[in-house]
């Protein structure tokens, strides 16, 4: 409950400052308590994806799928990852949610939640796999080779070492519209 709370919270926060609409308290508690009663449905129901087949040089390749997602408190330095891992057919394999302590900044937050996907693709011995996150930035960092020299330029190079784990990697961006699991 506390991590959906953290999550309605900075959604709450990122809709102010980006959209310039106000959520009052009632609000912002409304959706918690609807989401609790969402997660008791969902308990009860076999959760599933429709997710597009990657094209490979053979034709059709089939990947397993972590999506990431990051809420970031500026004011204690703090931030939460969330994790979620579908399979070839979408449902859903594994969540998991890291709090981590001393971020500087959102990108090095979303940075960290990526090199975690990478850290849990390797836990979870996947060969083959996308790991798909709403930033931009941590997403073409990631897709090329070259070593930047920015804040997330150590952790990006984690994340490119722990490529060689497996068969096949792809990083791909979505619109946050389309992470909401991973946001939850």
């Amino acid at each position: 409950m506390f991590f959906r709370a953290l999550w309605v919270i900075w959604g709450s926060r990122n809709q102010m400052v980006h959209e310039r609409k106000i959520t009052s308290g009632r609000d912002l508690s409304h959706k918690i308590q609807s989401y609790l009663l969402e997660l008791e449905g969902v308990r009860q129901k076999n959760l599933t994806f429709m997710f597009a087949r990657t094209q490979g040089q053979g034709g059709e390749s089939m990947r397993e799928i972590i999506q990431f997602d990051v809420a970031f408190d500026i004011r204690n330095s703090r931030s939460a990852s969330g994790l979620v891992v579908r399979d070839q057919k979408g449902v859903i394999k594994a969540s998991k949610s890291i709090l981590h302590s001393n971020v500087s900044s959102p990108f090095v937050a979303e940075a960290c939640a990526c090199l975690e996907a990478t850290k849990l693709g390797i836990e979870m011995g996947l060969g083959s796999v996308a790991i798909m996150g709403d930033s931009k930035i941590v997403i073409n960092k990631c897709q090329t080779t070259v070593r930047g020299k920015s804040i997330i330029g150590a952790i990006i190079k984690d994340i490119q070492s722990n490529k060689s784990c497996f068969q096949e990697i792809v990083f791909r961006f979505i619109q946050r519209t389309e992470n909401l699991q991973a946001h939850k």
